[in-house]
């Protein structure tokens, strides 16, 4: 997404359909993002840029959190990214644009790098990645969805159609 240019999504097209297959089931979406949930799996593809996706198959739960507890979340995500977790927030559906529209901290060849600019608003999408676990946030209309799930490993590492 930091570039700005489409990578090539043939090679990875026969994964992705199958994972965004597997977890069709509810479907969530909002400025930012489309997010499908089922008891096979979660994926989310971000809706202008549907290279940047996310998928996990098998038992995934989500669960609806107040305002308060939203903002307490983003709060403790928010500290987290300034030790060594690695965060994503996006405020706004420019995505990138200016530095007001998102927030990324992450590790880059053992340099921490932050980009955009942390506020405390509740995002439009928050993804949290730290040594135990990935964390998902997502605002729709008055409701904050998360999803918690324990850290897992690469299923798709290598695979090519």
């Amino acid at each position: 997404m930091e570039s700005g240019t489409f990578p090539d999504l043939e090679p990875w097209s026969l994964a992705r359909e199958y994972v965004r297959e597997r977890a069709q089931g509810t479907a969530y979406e909002n400025a930012v993002v489309r997010l499908w949930h089922s008891p096979g799996g979660l994926f989310y593809e971000f809706k202008e840029f549907p290279a940047a996706f996310y998928a996990r198959l098998g038992p995934v739960s989500g669960e609806y959190l107040s305002e308060s507890e939203a903002k307490e979340l983003v709060w403790e995500a928010l500290a987290m990214a300034k030790e060594h977790a690695d965060l994503n927030m996006f405020y706004t559906p420019y995505l990138m644009q200016s530095d007001q529209d998102f927030y990324m901290a992450y590790t880059l060849d053992q340099e921490r790098v932050e980009r955009g600019e942390a506020r405390y608003a509740l995002p439009l999408f928050m993804r949290l990645q730290n040594e135990g676990s990935l964390t998902v946030l997502m605002r729709l209309e008055g409701e904050y969805l998360r999803f918690k799930l324990p850290k897992g490993q690469p299923v798709l590492r290598g695979l090519r159609a």
